[in-house]
């Protein structure tokens, strides 16, 4: 165990001695406690401390601390603590920084849990709140319109002659007689698509590529000629007239539309609550800062981060001026 993980230890281990001789430094070392146990120099061991320790380790199991011996016991490994606080600060262990700062956050912890958690837990939402944000971000919680595409594909050369090309146009145009005559019920392309589409991917599914939006065609791996003319589709099966490219000659026909929508305040008000609390949470947290900085009136001297050197080479494309998370903390936390 190197030094400083030593010193982290001692710190941990003897936290609860060293906040109560903490506590009795500051006290009149001529004021005298009636309930004391054991005293040095000036220091207390009140009942009050021995009762609490009693009640951290045994909680409420019958039998703990019924003898004078479980008692005797407790206050000798207590006032083993105590002497072993008393040697590490005589010794300066408690001016060293990496126990200053173990100390330090445990104190943090505690004036956070008492002071700013229940103002944090306290906070609430009204549903006129969660109405106006609702309004007032509907275009956040806009469902955008969508089209669900099919399609039927037929190979063509770029180099076929006239003849070739007017005999597969040809097929196409009667394709697209034949899937009008399909039952309402089917609007894809059915078993044409099957047996005649050379799409791999999409004949075997009646020709359906997915749901395709009003946005940049260029952005779908389908050809943009058939996400555009599917963009120009309004009618669920509705069939386009034969377009084409130069990989060959495609039928696109409307599965389903979906007409823009907003989702609706029912359905967004639990998400709406919980994200309203966490901006409270941080506003109360940013509002907990300012008040205990201002009341501790901290002066800054001017010029002295001036001199410090940083412990490593500066950063490559980096613009974070965060201070960086101790070792063994969250990032940002305490």
């Amino acid at each position: 165990m190197n030094h400083i993980k030593l010193i982290g230890a001692l710190a941990l281990g003897l936290l609860a001695g060293y906040m109560a001789a903490i506590w009795m430094s500051g006290r009149d070392s001529e004021s005298q406690p009636a309930d004391w146990l054991a005293r040095a120099d000036g220091e207390y061991l009140t009942q009050g401390e021995f009762e609490f320790e009693m009640r951290q380790r045994a909680g409420m199991r019958p039998g703990q601390f019924h003898s004078l011996e479980q008692k005797q016991a407790l206050l000798d490994e207590l006032l083993y603590r105590r002497a072993l606080v008393l040697r590490a600060r005589e010794a300066g262990f408690d001016r060293l920084p990496e126990v200053r700062r173990s100390l330090d956050q445990i104190l943090v912890n505690q004036v956070l849990q008492r002071d700013l958690r229940p103002r944090q837990e306290t906070a609430d939402i009204a549903q006129a709140e969660i109405e106006a944000f609702h309004a007032e971000h509907a275009d956040e919680y806009r469902i955008p319109a969508r089209r669900r595409v099919a399609m039927l594909f037929l190979a063509l050369d770029e180099q076929a002659d006239e003849s070739t090309r007017a005999e597969v146009l040809a097929r196409v145009v009667e394709l697209r007689e034949q899937a009008l005559a399909l039952p309402e019920n089917v609007r894809d392309f059915g078993l044409l698509a099957r047996d005649n589409s050379e799409h791999q991917a999409s004949r075997y599914r009646g020709g359906v590529l997915g749901w395709v939006g009003d946005d940049d065609p260029a952005r779908y791996s389908h050809p943009q000629i058939v996400i555009q003319t599917a963009q120009q589709l309004a009618t669920a099966g509705e069939i386009s007239e034969p377009i084409s490219d130069k990989n060959g000659i495609y039928l696109v026909r409307l599965v389903d539309y979906q007409q823009q929508s907003v989702r609706s305040l029912d359905e967004l008000a639990d998400g709406i609550r919980q994200r309203l609390l966490r901006d409270r949470f941080v506003n109360e947290e940013r509002d907990f800062r300012a008040e205990t900085l201002a009341q501790a009136g901290f002066e800054i001297r001017p010029g002295a981060l001036d001199s410090i050197e940083p412990p490593g080479p500066p950063a490559r494309g980096s613009d974070d001026r965060r201070p960086p998370a101790m070792p063994g903390t969250a990032a940002g936390g305490n």
